[in-house]
């Protein structure tokens, strides 16, 4: 019997990229990612090799995660580790025996899924931007209504918005939310218990349809039902706390909400700044080629103030990775152009600071301003610092 035709969509916040092909490749000294039609390793194919490496988290999926394998995508990304869930459960899959296509008209299932993993495979909770990541796969999954999606959203501050998201979309059948607990439990969820393999799906008119006894018992009102393939078990997806997360750093280094401790003396206590700036450098022993890409989290060290709207100069020394730019809650930030061409496109930290991680040709002098403005859904809680409030900080060698 054979496995299903699945497009794996690994959302970016670019847009989404399709999972070409994963395939045992014995050649390779390591396993390797690539760009389709480049020879050339992606630059965090490194970080690829070392979740498939022997003792590993994908080791744990069985198959022939052992092996080398190439893995291939359709273009790539600049930084993050949201690409590690899609990837280890497509290797879970090619274990039972599935195989990838790359056109959502081609597919039995489209798999949409996001997130990092720890060694043990636990998805790591976090803000993984899942808004925006859906509104730019929208247009990819438009293309194929009728085949079944299931999607991976880890735990974080959008999550319960990302899943009513993915419900309005219009489809032939009601999306799966997996369970995002870890990757095993999504794959349980997508592949039935040996010796319960039934019948191959067939196609009808482009979509997937089901033996009509199976259909009639699975109701085709939720269909990402696959019988013999997949399972509509809804085991519900446990929350993984923050203390879990390695990149989150120790409990007492929760950032940007502490409350200033008043001074024993007048003036009154400062109000929560309405912008913070720190630096994100590499820890001892590490470097920031490995901050940037996930495998190492940053340190976090404040930038002070030097009085009215400047802020201390930061050194272009080598373990200065980048900067973390958060506003107190109900405001919006607009970053200076002279950042943003230094910069790799930010991401979104744990605490949903944008992390500007600086380009290899980006190490220059420069000067920009930071703007905090009010929302406009929202204006500053209560106690807040006032707003449109104005920052000049400087990157100096």
């Amino acid at each position: 019997m054979s496995g299903l035709s699945i497009l794996v969509v690994i959302p970016t916040t670019r847009g989404p990229l399709r999972l070409r092909s994963l395939s045992p490749r014995p050649g390779l000294p390591a396993p390797a990612a690539f760009a389709d039609g480049d020879y050339r390793p992606l630059p965090w194919s490194a970080d690829y090799a070392r979740l498939c490496a022997p003792g590993g988290p994908v080791a744990r999926l069985g198959g022939a995660a052992g092996s080398p394998h190439e893995l291939r995508l359709s273009g790539s990304f600049d930084a993050g580790r949201s690409w590690e869930v899609p990837v280890c459960l497509a290797h879970g899959l090619a274990a039972h025996g599935h195989r990838f296509v790359a056109e959502p008209a081609q597919a039995d299932l489209i798999l949409w899924a996001t997130g990092a993993v720890d060694r043990d495979l636990a998805v790591l909770p976090g803000d993984y931007a899942l808004l925006d990541k859906i509104e730019r796969s929208r247009d990819l999954l438009a293309e194929a209504p009728d085949v079944p999606l299931a999607a991976l959203l880890p735990e974080g501050p959008e999550r319960a918005e990302a899943e009513t998201a993915l419900r309005a979309l219009v489809r032939t059948g009601a999306p799966r939310i997996l369970p995002a607990a870890d990757v095993p439990a999504a794959l349980d969820a997508l592949t039935p218990p040996k010796g319960m393999d039934g019948p191959a799906p067939r196609r009808s008119g482009g979509g997937l349809a089901l033996p009509a006894g199976a259909a009639a018992a699975a109701g085709l009102v939720g269909l990402v039902g696959l019988v013999g393939f997949i399972a509509l078990g809804s085991r519900p997806a446990p929350v993984i706390g923050a203390a879990n997360d390695p990149a989150a750093g120790p409990a007492s280094a929760a950032p940007a909400r502490e409350a200033e401790t008043a001074p024993p003396s007048p003036p009154a206590a400062k109000k929560p700044a309405a912008i913070r700036v720190e630096e994100l450098r590499a820890p001892p022993g590490s470097s920031c080629r490995r901050v940037t890409f996930g495998a190492d989290p940053p340190e976090r060290r404040p930038v002070e103030s030097e009085g009215g709207e400047r802020l201390a100069p930061t050194r272009l020394v080598p373990e200065l990775c980048g900067l973390a730019i958060g506003a107190a809650p109900g405001l919006r930030l607009e970053i200076g152009p002279e950042l943003r061409a230094a910069a790799l496109p930010p991401i979104r930290l744990a605490d949903g600071a944008q992390g500007f991680f600086l380009r290899e040709g980006g190490r220059q002098n420069l000067v920009y301003a930071v703007h905090a403005l009010p929302e406009t859904k929202a204006l500053p809680e209560a106690g807040a610092a006032p707003p449109d409030e104005r920052l000049v900080h400087a990157l100096t060698r």
